[in-house]
């Protein structure tokens, strides 16, 4: 198979790809420094709010000579960011692939990393679906699958049985249905997350972001930003609410949470003298952020969900 890799992809996506590829190796035996190191990195790099990719991006285009060397020296600053890892990501900048990345999945099938990204089903079920029922179109294999499952086929492979079966179906078929949310949908579910998070003592501020604050007419996922100065009242207070399923994912700037809607929600933080910057930032879209940034370097500015720097000076 070959991964779907892109210089332009965000930091969840490239998160993403990561932890795919320790599922793949630690598949294998020897392989265990590798694993927890792409683990760490694809953790690390799904919590960071500003975008690596619009980060060098720009870089390349203020400083292109020495974008490289700057932008290489910023990672390995980075926790969990070795000089291995920094020149995967720098490969994936410059080119839009990571070369030794593909050569793990030589003898995967490309149904794999689309199975892999729902929720439960991890690498080496994955791979013994996609085995089991040809998958080899990564476009084609979810189709397939829902296919099989609703014919009653998965139930009779080893380790599967009628009822993981019929979850597996439910899940597809939630799969499909969640793949653009109807905004009155997706508000009204941000809306009960947003009140309930409200009664955080922890949080000062909590409000949606991305397409659903710009209230465009589907919405991909649902983000929330929160104002939080004691991260860990925050991640005990939301093991209290009944609208929170589960805690995926703890970090510093990012919690994501399964809510039980069967629906997966990103929560970024903020400090709150960074407020306002964070707002227009997770508002968007990329293309504006984009377009606001090139306008802050013509300036002399640098701008980023952390606020505005006269670049000469640092100072805000």
């Amino acid at each position: 198979m070959q991964l779907p890799l892109s210089s332009q992809m965000n930091n969840q996506e490239i998160g993403k790809v990561f932890n795919f590829i320790a599922e793949v190796l630690a598949a294998q035996p020897g392989n265990q420094y590798r694993v927890r190191a792409y683990e760490d990195a694809g953790v690390f790099i799904e919590q960071q709010n500003h975008s690596l990719a619009e980060e060098y991006a720009l870089l390349r285009q203020k400083e292109p000579e020495k974008a490289r060397e700057i932008f290489r020296e910023k990672l390995l600053a980075m926790p969990a960011i070795g000089e291995s890892i920094a020149d995967k990501l720098l490969e994936l900048f410059e080119t839009g692939n990571i070369s030794s990345f593909q050569k793990y999945l030589k003898n995967v099938p490309a149904g794999v990393y689309p199975l892999v990204q729902l929720s439960g089903i991890g690498y080496k079920k994955a791979s013994k679906l996609a085995e089991a029922f040809r998958l080899y179109s990564a476009n084609m294999a979810l189709e397939k699958l829902l296919a099989a499952a609703e014919a009653g086929k998965v139930r009779d492979l080893e380790g599967f049985g009628e009822k993981s079966e019929l979850a597996l179906i439910d899940l597809l078929q939630k799969q499909y249905q969640k793949k653009r949310i109807p905004y009155a949908e997706a508000k009204k579910e941000a809306d009960e997350l947003v009140q309930a998070l409200s009664e955080i003592p922890a949080l000062s501020q909590v409000t949606v972001l991305g397409s659903l604050r710009r209230e465009a007419a589907t919405v991909g996922d649902i983000d929330l930003g929160a104002c939080a100065e004691d991260g860990a009242a925050l991640r005990a207070a939301l093991n209290q609410i009944p609208l929170i399923k589960k805690v995926l994912v703890a970090g510093d700037n990012m919690i994501r949470i399964y809510t039980i809607h069967d629906r997966q929600v990103d929560l970024k933080l903020s400090k709150a003298t960074e407020w306002g910057s964070f707002l227009q930032h997770f508002t968007g879209s990329k293309e504006h952020n984009i377009r606001l940034r090139e306008i802050a370097l013509k300036k002399g500015l640098s701008l980023s969900e952390h606020g505005i720097k006269i670049k000469a000076t640092g100072e805000t």
